[in-house]
């Protein structure tokens, strides 16, 4: 790194060109000075950068030179061969190999499929990706038809909702309290995978019930990420399994905030139903 001009060095270099330097301090070769010119007796303020490389006084009216201009020589880009036609062309850029759009396209080289055989009618065909299994739409369609795709896709979507539901939000207080008073008159166990590996909020076993707190997702889209669609599915399928299970379902409608005082109202409302199953068994 060069070492910074002292302000006399830069004083006798103006001095030396024929000019005046006024101010009385130099900081670096960017600072605004003021200096006088001799040819037109006027003060004017420059950079010693622009001072040093010949740019003196713009606008006096005295200067004799031309104008500075500083010039910027282009790098030169040589005529090359397209490397995949072999023409001759001007490239514009020193890593442009091709000379057209037409030529890049024709150097990226596909990916060459084997022909396979369709799944269905045996017959070969030649597949536009490597995951096509079916020669047609007739026969794709033929596999969406049969039963043992839509139980396929049954089962898939049941365990999909299940691990869905076991990655929902934590209990809310409400469903919380509220097995903690049914836990003073029987024995619960919550949220547990039971029934064919969906749960319920709260199962007593002694009384064949499954507790279902449902809060507002389940009846309010909620988010833009959430599908109420597949919640309420989910929760149809829930209902008819705990129902097969031998289990009375029973749901609670939760739409607000901790409430005690409602729960507690939902906790009477379960114990009247309760005896009224009794009475009538």
């Amino acid at each position: 790194m060069p070492a910074r001009l002292s302000y006399d060095v830069v004083r006798d270099y103006i001095h030396g060109k024929g000019y005046e330097l006024i101010s009385k301090e130099y900081v670096n070769i960017n600072q605004l000075l003021e200096i006088k010119c001799n040819k037109c007796n006027k003060n004017y303020s420059h950079t010693f950068r622009k001072f040093k490389e010949g740019n003196y006084h713009p606008n006096c009216e005295n200067e004799d030179k031309l104008p500075y201009i500083r010039y910027i020589t282009p790098r030169t880009i040589f005529p090359i061969n397209c490397s995949v036609c072999k023409k001759e062309f001007q490239p514009k850029y020193s890593n442009k190999l091709m000379c057209s759009r037409e030529c890049y396209r024709n150097s990226i080289k596909p990916r060459k499929l084997l022909p396979v055989e369709c799944i269905i009618c045996s017959k070969k065909f030649q597949p536009r990706s490597s995951k096509k299994r079916y020669c047609s739409k007739e026969c794709s369609n033929s596999v969406r038809d049969t039963d043992e795709y839509k139980q396929r896709q049954k089962n898939s979507g049941m365990e999909g909702g299940k691990r869905s539901a076991a990655n929902q939000p934590r209990r809310s207080k409400n469903e919380i309290y509220f097995s903690e008073l049914c836990s003073e008159y029987f024995t619960i166990i919550t949220n547990e995978p039971f029934f064919d590996g969906w749960d319920a909020d709260v199962i007593i076993h002694s009384e064949k019930i499954a507790v279902l707190w449902n809060g507002i997702w389940h009846y309010n889209q909620i988010s833009k990420s959430q599908s109420l669609l597949q919640v309420q599915t989910r929760d149809k399928i829930k209902f008819d399994i705990i129902e097969r299970a031998g289990y009375i379902p029973y749901i609670i409608k939760d739409m607000g905030k901790y409430n005690r005082n409602f729960v507690e109202q939902e906790f009477e409302i379960f114990m009247l139903m309760k005896m009224s199953l009794r009475m009538t068994k």
